[in-house]
């Protein structure tokens, strides 16, 4: 399991701009191993959980596949083997 940080935060960093919001994304990870890391999962359609100390988000790393129109039109896929690289293509 790695963890990166992501998004705007690292955006900010480069561009010499305070940020308050971190986005982190969790690479070789399942739900049940956050769990039993002391995490707690707060994501409806997405598999986020709250850091046990800091209470940051982080985002097991995922793809996402359009099936229909709209913001619901899709399926998303979360596993050991979806790669930073894939994550960050979808973002």
């Amino acid at each position: 399991m790695k963890i990166y940080q992501v998004g705007g935060a690292v955006r900010d960093k480069y561009l010499d701009h305070p940020s308050k919001d971190k986005d982190w994304v969790v690479v070789g990870a399942t739900p049940e191993m956050l769990l039993k890391l002391g995490y707690t999962p707060v994501g409806r359609d997405f598999p986020v959980f709250l850091h046990p100390q800091t209470h940051e988000e982080y985002a097991l790393a995922r793809t996402e596949r359009k099936t229909k129109p709209g913001y619901t039109g899709f399926t998303v896929y979360a596993a050991p083997d979806v790669t930073l690289e894939d994550d960050l293509q979808r973002r």
